[in-house]
């Protein structure tokens, strides 16, 4: 099997399980929701497990951090636990500093093993721009936010959104050189663009529609499990994550199986 290809067939097959959240009647799109987001991001965990065994040093520890990044974003998804967040705001707070810390500690090891050096300038320009339009979009939206958290957590609950767009500069370097690369059909090329750049979109889709809906970024989570836009981008990216883990794990194997086939056909 060609990984390559599969991928790119892949990639296109998750934006149906995503697409349909939009069209579902509302009481089922929240049930569907529900249901997808821990299945997946446990899918997502256990692939980044399996993924990790590959490696030794620096990647190893990407992805165990990645695998307990999806892991505890699972919480968030599980109904019974809701209850005891609103009883409790400062378990929500700390969950949230523990899971971005896993995908920091991620970000940070893969960029250990990018050769930042080898971007070009235009890559500098688009990290560049991405960093300046961070910064405009959170001093546009963080004020309000940040009037309207209880004295306790403004400065918790707010640094959080700040480090959406430290972990995007982050992981933009090794989306911009592996894409640049991807003409050589490595392994890392092709699938670290897909899983990295699924990681970059869970983390600014709440930024996505914001923008493109006009919401407040204050009132945004309200739209979880409801059938929104929202909920088709956070599934349509932990589905990349997934799929991207999932091919990284068998490209060895498939590779080898290409190279057999061709020689009997040979």
């Amino acid at each position: 099997m060609n990984p390559r290809l599969f991928l790119k067939v892949m990639i296109l097959l998750m934006l149906l399980p995503s697409l349909i959240i939009l069209f579902l009647p509302d009481k089922i799109a929240s049930e569907y929701t529900r249901i997808m987001f821990p299945l997946v991001l446990l899918i997502g965990a256990l692939l980044s497990i399996g993924v990790a065994s590959i490696y030794k040093n620096w990647l190893r520890k990407a992805f165990i951090f990645l695998s307990l990044f999806l892991f505890l974003m699972i919480f968030p998804h599980i109904e019974f636990l809701w209850g005891i967040y609103r009883a409790f705001p400062q378990l929500v707070v700390f969950m949230q500093w523990i899971t971005y810390a896993m995908l920091v500690l991620y970000s940070f090891y893969v960029l250990k093993v990018t050769e930042v050096r080898q971007i070009s300038r235009k890559g500098w320009a688009i990290i560049v721009a991405t960093l300046f339009v961070g910064i405009i979009i959170l001093a546009y939206h963080i004020p309000p936010l940040f009037q309207y958290y209880p004295e306790a957590y403004k400065i918790p609950l707010t640094l959080i959104y700040f480090l959406d767009v430290v972990v995007v500069i982050m992981l933009m370097p090794v989306v911009l050189l592996y894409a640049q690369q991807m003409r050589l059909e490595g392994r890392e090329s092709i699938t670290f663009t897909t899983i990295v750049g699924g990681i970059i979109l869970s983390t600014i889709a709440v930024y996505i529609y914001v923008i493109v809906s006009g919401t407040p970024l204050l009132v945004a989570p309200s739209a979880f499990h409801t059938g929104s836009i929202l909920d088709a981008l956070y599934l349509f990216s932990y589905l990349i994550i997934a799929v991207g883990l999932y091919v990284h794990k068998k490209y060895d194997e498939w590779g080898l199986d290409m190279i057999e086939q061709a020689l009997l056909g040979g």
